[in-house]
């Protein structure tokens, strides 16, 4: 499918945060993947991806096709995750928070090697297409966005394992290791951007040289959307309360992207397009469930948003 959109124009990717709901996510890639006919990656003047959305960029910015990646959430999901459902009963929820009290659930080893896969040990510099990825410097508590070196301000990262990078910005606290990348310790950027809309509009401006009146922006979400944790929450609860069901973590994914919506929407108007589905409630879903039932349900969301979608519109943006 030939770009519809002007060669004046500044087209920016930007991909959401949501651990095993970026299948959700990967699965609307790969289709706009198959619809262009090349690697999505080439439709972007930049792609900025946050948490598994940062999985996603990196992976567009190397050329490694979507419906691979989706392959890897569905026959390797259970790995890298976990193959339980969410815990039911009051006990169960406190044992299932009892994982992560002294250490994170999980080692991050899985998905190392799956990463290793895809990228063997090419560096940010090996990539072939301009991405930026948020996480955070927990050894100093600042933000950081790696980068590929695409313009003079954007140097200092080139040399950095393009895994690592990865791992660093899926790097959840709780539920994977930090990650140290050169120096310094790294968690996931979805601590301050989980959504990198903003991220990606400023690095376009303010490091690339596009013009505001020119950036068309694509951002797509991991099926958070109108995510309410209030059915389930009583007034006064504490730590059980808000943590179990990942109540906590889905609260703040769904707002955060819900706020940066707004901003981008008043920012660049009609040329800002967010693609995202409803919540599905009493579903089984999770940031870290990666059950064939949640497989199923995430893989049908992003088929029925597909399915749904303005076609006409979404072509200015590809």
């Amino acid at each position: 499918m030939p770009s519809m959109t002007s060669p004046n124009e500044f087209r920016i990717l930007s991909l959401s945060g949501g651990g095993y709901l970026g299948l959700y996510t990967a699965v609307v890639l790969a289709d706009l993947e198959a619809r262009v006919g090349e690697p999505l990656g080439r439709r972007f003047d930049l792609i900025a991806g946050t948490s598994v959305g940062g999985l996603l960029a990196m992976a567009l910015a190397f050329e490694v096709p979507m419906a691979q990646i989706v392959r890897l959430f569905v026959e390797r999901g259970e790995e890298v995750f976990s193959s339980r459902r969410l815990p039911g009963g009051t006990v169960t929820r406190l044992l299932d928070m009892t994982r992560s009290v002294l250490g994170p659930k999980y080692t991050g080893e899985a998905l190392r090697r799956e990463l290793a896969k895809h990228f063997g040990d090419r560096t940010m510099g090996d990539a072939q297409h301009a991405v930026v990825v948020p996480a955070v410097d927990v050894s100093r508590s600042v933000t950081k966005v790696f980068k590929t070196p695409h313009t003079q301000g954007s140097l200092g990262d080139e040399a950095l394992s393009a895994v690592d990078v990865t791992l660093a910005t899926c790097a959840a606290p709780a539920y994977f290791p930090c990650v140290k990348v050169g120096e310094r310790l790294y968690a996931d950027g979805g601590l301050f951007a989980v959504a990198p809309d903003q991220v990606a509009l400023h690095e376009a401006q303010h490091f690339m040289g596009a013009k505001q009146a020119k950036v068309r922006m694509l951002a797509v979400g991991t099926a958070t959307m109108g995510y309410q944790p209030a059915d389930n929450v009583e007034a006064d609860a504490g730590a059980v309360g808000w943590l179990s069901e990942g109540r906590l973590i889905l609260t703040l994914i769904s707002v955060q992207q819900q706020h940066v919506e707004a901003v981008m929407e008043d920012l660049l108007e009609e040329r800002y397009l967010r693609i995202d589905a409803h919540w599905p409630a009493q579903a089984g879903l999770g940031i870290d469930v990666a059950t064939p039932e949640a497989t199923k349900t995430l893989m049908a969301l992003g088929q029925k948003t597909l399915s749904e979608l303005d076609r006409d519109r979404l072509a200015m943006f590809l």
